[in-house]
């Protein structure tokens, strides 16, 4: 397989290529890929269910069809950053079967702002959250009960493809670089990875993932950081791609289960993932751990989200209370269809993250 790297201002791209767990750097004027190893994307049965079917029939008709439109019509249109208005309303949920999580709170959002919805990623950027859509937005804004300022919205300052298609500038995962250099940035249609500066005002690179052989639909959905390097998770969440450096590596994930849309990392070597599957009733949200193993990866315990069929869990952050908790944020993805909705949902941890494994 062979990754292209290629940073901003370089006159030739610079190729990494390898066989097997590792990659090399290879000569700048090679400019073919090579697809991934490895299978297709997982398909999951769909599971019988008794009653109502028809309604999650026809979300599934309606997310098909929006997203064929997506193909050739020009829907995405840059506003610039804006002052927002998003308005919090209270979303009951149930708290039986969440253990060992705690509910400590969960709200529905609005805002007059045609850009807002479609959440793909979540961040704490300075006490702020920090929101990305899958059309390249990002949305800064306070959690409920703090006060810092109204909310803003705006574009990402560059991206892929042509800006005036949303299918070009599907930006499905957000993560701060290890490093301190700013904000990674994955794009789901192109299989690109974006670095953008601390402010989100400038891209700093680019990196080509290479001729994979995913679907469309199919890339990378989750990043998360671990000591080593960056963790790319792809949606059919039954493989993850390890960047070191100049170095990447495809591995297996033992146990999968539905489809990746969100990772978070809770310590070493241990990530907490969005696991979501569309059924004829429509979703189910669970989350579920991913701990490395000796040889590679695998998911262990699973929590099953207390959320309606018409909400797809999409987003998930982590933030340190002053208290030394931890509190998991999640966000769902409304696709710009209603019944759908954006949901903003705070977890408390538990202390004992054995806890998560069970």
């Amino acid at each position: 397989m062979i990754f292209i790297f290629q940073p901003f201002r370089l006159e030739a791209p610079i190729l990494l290529e390898g066989e097997g767990a590792g990659a090399r750097l290879a000569a700048p004027e090679i400019e073919a890929a090579i697809a991934f190893e490895g299978g297709a994307a997982h398909d999951f049965p769909i599971e019988k269910i008794i009653g109502a079917a028809a309604a999650g029939l026809v979300l599934i008709a309606a997310i098909i069809l929006a997203h064929r439109g997506f193909l050739t019509v020009p829907n995405r249109h840059e506003l610039g950053w804006r002052v927002a208005h998003v308005e919090f309303h209270p979303a009951p949920l149930s708290t039986s079967n969440l253990a060992p999580f705690r509910l400590a709170g969960a709200w529905k959002l609005t805002s007059e702002d045609p850009r807002f919805g479609g959440i793909s990623a979540l961040a704490i950027d300075r006490g702020r959250m920090l929101a990305l859509t899958d059309s390249g937005v990002l949305i800064r804004f306070s959690a409920p009960g703090q006060l810092q300022g109204p909310a803003r919205i705006g574009e990402l300052p560059d991206g892929p493809g042509s800006a005036s298609f949303k299918r070009q500038r599907d930006s499905e995962s957000l993560l701060h670089d290890p490093g301190g250099r700013g904000w990674w940035v994955a794009f789901e249609n192109r299989d690109e990875l974006w670095l953008y500066d601390e402010g989100l005002r400038h891209a700093l690179q680019r990196i080509h993932l290479g001729d994979h052989g995913w679907r469309a639909n199919r890339g990378v959905e989750a990043m998360a950081a671990d000591s080593r390097g960056l963790l790319l998770i792809p949606e059919g969440g039954d493989s993850l791609l390890g960047v070191m450096g100049t170095r990447a590596r495809l591995m297996r994930i033992a146990h999968a289960g539905g489809r990746i849309s969100d990772a978070v990392a809770i310590g070493p070597g241990q990530f907490l993932t969005i696991e979501r599957r569309l059924t004829p009733l429509g979703f189910r949200n669970a989350l579920v751990m991913l701990d490395k193993a000796r040889s590679g990866y695998r998911f262990g315990g699973r929590t099953t989200l207390p959320l309606s069929p018409f909400d797809n869990a999409e987003a998930l952050a982590i933030e340190r209370l002053p208290n030394g908790a931890r509190r998991l944020w999640l966000m769902t993805d409304d696709n710009v269809q209603p019944p759908l909705r954006t949901l903003l949902i705070a977890l408390d941890m538990p202390a004992d993250k054995r806890a998560l494994s069970r």
